[in-house]
């Protein structure tokens, strides 16, 4: 049974853990405010089943996070890509209403993937590496707002002046 894998807590900037983030091409990608979700294949004995999680559970179809789960497993193009891709877990935004409303109306009830693991390695899969992926089963992902190499930090103020 493929286990709940929660994603990675994120840092604030300028904290120890994120010395050297800077150091490289660095993508800077927008931060949607919806609910996290997360959709993996789970290997079963007849088959594999499609599973999905919140932040912090294994969400089931009577409990499903603001019908996320619902969502998911009714999309034939996510179950196309976990036939091709089983051991790939994907982790994004569940785009509902939250704090922030003003999406436009064709923008929710969507998921928005940010990041994909391998999970034969746990490592993840660059943008470069899953865009061409997601584009080729019509999965919605973030893309960038900006890519840097060794950006300084006035370089990423400027780019957040133009979310605004």
């Amino acid at each position: 049974m493929s286990e709940f894998v929660k994603y990675q807590h994120v840092e604030r900037y300028g904290t120890d853990a994120t010395e050297g983030l800077l150091d490289g091409v660095v993508y800077v990608f927008y931060k949607l405010d919806g609910t996290n979700g997360s959709v993996w294949c789970e290997p079963k004995m007849s088959g594999r089943v499609l599973r999905a999680g919140s932040r912090n559970r294994i969400l089931e179809l009577d409990n499903d996070n603001a019908g996320f789960y619902n969502h998911i497993v009714e999309q034939d193009n996510i179950r196309e890509f976990f036939g091709d891709h089983p051991t790939l877990r994907l982790y994004g935004e569940w785009l509902v209403p939250h704090s922030l409303k003003t999406y436009t109306d064709d923008a929710w009830r969507r998921f928005y993937v940010f990041d994909v693991v391998d999970t034969t390695n746990g490592e993840m899969l660059s943008y470069e590496a899953y865009k061409p992926i997601l584009d080729r089963y019509k999965i919605d992902y973030i893309p960038p707002l900006c890519i840097f190499k060794n950006p300084t930090e006035e370089m990423l103020y400027k780019a957040l002046d133009r979310c605004g």
